[in-house]
């Protein structure tokens, strides 16, 4: 391992630019001054809030034209450098292996195939390394809570940074005394699989790429990871006086079989195209809504189990997102060195300047295949941001922020039994409200809260979530493969996005509804009053997914069959999404909170659903 020392100007700490001309290479220890550290641990600390305030500035206030930077690795906190091992492969045997088919026809930039892929990689990304011309890779150090990056803090890299970083993984090189998860990642079978030919494409875009021309930098990727949460008690203070109309909460019915609900706000239509039986439509998956978050509904670490476990798409919905999203899935391996799952931790962290570079998957899971989407952008869509007082480029295409519930694991032996009644919402442990119970609801409501909030996020990176995101958009969170009820989800959500959304002035959290999302299908039908729930669950029965749409264990299969209740409406309740809406959405947030915990105090009460007893 190198070290790499920090740069100062004045007291306004440049402190992890890759500037030209770092030689030394011991383990860089940041002399980052913050008032609010104790004066004997000033090195650990990083810059304050108040030191900031001074040097973030909007674009907007900027009348004279700007000074762009081209990309460089930029970081809160110290870095090490370390030494490439050396290669195992060519980079044509890599492409060959991956089996891409040399579709390269971007619509921006130039079109490339195998052959010149190999070229570019061969005789620029390599000989022309990207961290300050040397040949190593520049990480955040020391790890915190088993990645890199740790809680409130953010790294970026170049968009040249990251493809080489993963041309050498996909050559098989790993990092000296540095056993990112990248390189191991990429040599089991996922190196002949789709996660290669994903990895492959990525490094096909670079390569047409016209930002990364003539050995430039091009635009930056910036990983996030939110503060420790905050205690349930806190969320409480915040909820007192938060309204639920603070959530901006909107529902589309993306492809549910159900009847247009009425009364409730609608995803704009742009946003909410339903699919058409041959392909996909609009949702928040897919794309479409400008601006808008896809939340990847992860388990502790991004990307899920895949390590060991896929060679390309399966599992559940943070597992194909990482096929279609390269960029987030590169940076979520190569910023840990854990065992054995070598992944950011997921309590929350943003990816921003990613590219979705697939089309056809949407919350389903039905459409997806590996199909290039040939309108990714290149340069269409960079805008200027700031960090560290410089500003760069970034993609704005789309937004990306993984998270989990406060619940994986809490049904204990995914046994038959078990995985039946959670699937119809009717286990007693999915209505635990009890601080001292293992997956509370205060804990769902605490976990959406803190993901979503910009304080929970480095002050440095707020005003580019600010300039990027306007909506936040999901699914079944809670609901998934973990097994929470849909309806308690639901719930959760929009509590904590009325918590969280005033953090950002105003921010819409959209809800996506399914008969057969890729998590748990015909699970979120619940949701809907009764002969909206029967509907969408005769959907789900009868237009099943096919296998290669989903994952579960074969506990939780009903008869054979993969909708939950194998599709009786035998369990659907007599009131809805709709109904809940109406009762309490000119209330306060705590209201809501409080209504949930009190009926369920006396008991789980799983002879009838969540919303039918809140509104008996």
């Amino acid at each position: 391992m190198h070290a790499s020392p920090l740069l100062f100007i004045g007291v306004i700490a440049c402190c992890s630019h890759m500037a030209a001309g770092v030689e030394d290479k011991r383990l860089s220890q940041a002399i980052l001054g913050d008032d609010e550290c104790a004066s004997d641990d000033a090195t650990r600390c990083s810059l304050s809030a108040r030191q900031l305030r001074g040097e973030v500035l909007s674009l907007e206030a900027q009348e004279e034209e700007v000074d762009v930077s081209d990309g460089e690795f930029v970081a809160s906190k110290s870095f090490g450098s370390f030494d490439w091992t050396p290669t195992q492969r060519t980079i044509e045997a890599a492409i060959q292996d991956a089996k891409w088919n040399g579709d390269g026809q971007f619509h921006e930039g130039e079109t490339v195939n195998a052959v010149s892929v190999a070229k570019w990689v061969n005789e620029d990304l390599l000989v022309n390394p990207p961290f300050n011309g040397a040949h190593d890779a520049i990480v955040p150090m020391p790890a915190s809570g088993d990645d890199q990056v740790g809680p409130g803090n953010y790294v970026a890299y170049s968009r040249r940074q990251v493809c080489y970083i993963v041309a050498k993984t996909l050559m098989g090189a790993g990092t000296k005394e540095y056993d990112n998860g990248l390189t191991r990642f990429m040599n089991t079978c996922v190196r002949t699989g789709g996660f290669a030919k994903s990895m492959v494409t990525l490094v096909a875009s670079c390569a047409a790429d016209p930002t990364l021309k003539d050995g430039k930098q091009g635009p930056l990727l910036v990983v996030a990871r939110g503060a420790d949460p905050t205690s349930v008690q806190a969320a409480r203070g915040v909820a007192a006086s938060a309204r639920l109309s603070n959530a901006g909460l909107r529902i589309c019915q993306y492809d549910d079989g159900a009847a247009p609900l009425d009364g409730i706000p609608k995803v704009p239509s742009e946003g909410c195209v339903s699919a058409t039986g041959s392909g996909p439509g609009k949702d928040f998956m897919t794309g479409g809504l400008h601006r808008q978050v896809v939340v990847d509904i992860t388990a502790s670490w991004l990307g899920g189990y895949v390590l060991g476990n896929a060679c390309g798409l399966g599992g559940g919905q943070d597992e194909r997102l990482m096929v279609y999203f390269p960029e987030v899935a590169a940076l979520t391996f190569f910023l840990s060195a854990s065992h054995p799952f070598p992944q950011l931790r997921s309590a929350a962290a943003w990816v921003l300047g990613a590219r979705q570079f697939f089309v056809e998957l949407d919350g389903t899971g039905r459409y997806n295949d590996y199909v290039l989407d040939k309108a990714v952008p290149l340069n269409s869509d960079l805008e200027n941001v700031q960090f560290k007082g410089k500003t760069y480029k970034m993609s704005s295409s789309r937004p990306f922020l993984g998270f989990m519930s406060e619940s994986q694991g809490f049904l204990g032996k995914e046994t038959y039994d078990n995985l039946k009644w959670a699937r119809l919402n009717r286990h007693t442990l999915q209505r635990e409200i009890r601080s001292s119970d293992k997956a509370p609801f205060e804990n769902q409501v605490r976990a959406w809260y803190n993901s979503v909030a910009l304080t929970s996020y480095h002050v440095e990176v707020r005003p580019t979530l600010k300039q990027f995101v306007q909506s936040v958009g999901t699914g079944p969170w809670l609901a998934g493969l973990w097994w929470g009820d849909s309806q308690l989800g639901m719930l959760a959500t929009w509590i904590g996005q009325a918590l969280a959304a005033p953090t950002w002035g105003e921010l819409p959290v959209d809800y996506y509804m399914y008969a057969d999302f890729t998590e748990n299908p015909g699970n979120q039908c619940y949701v809907h009053s009764y002969h909206n729930c029967a509907a969408c669950l005769s959907k789900c029965n009868n237009n099943p997914l096919p296998g290669t749409a989903f994952w579960m264990p074969n506990e939780a299969f009903t008869d054979g069959k993969s909708c939950a209740g194998a599709g009786s409406p035998q369990y659907c309740g007599q009131n809805g999404v709709e109904q809940i809406y109406a009762a309490f959405s000119g209330k306060g947030a705590l209201d809501l909170w409080n209504a949930v915990e009190h009926a369920f105090r006396s008991g789980a009460h799983t002879e009838k659903t969540v919303f039918d007893v809140l509104l008996r």
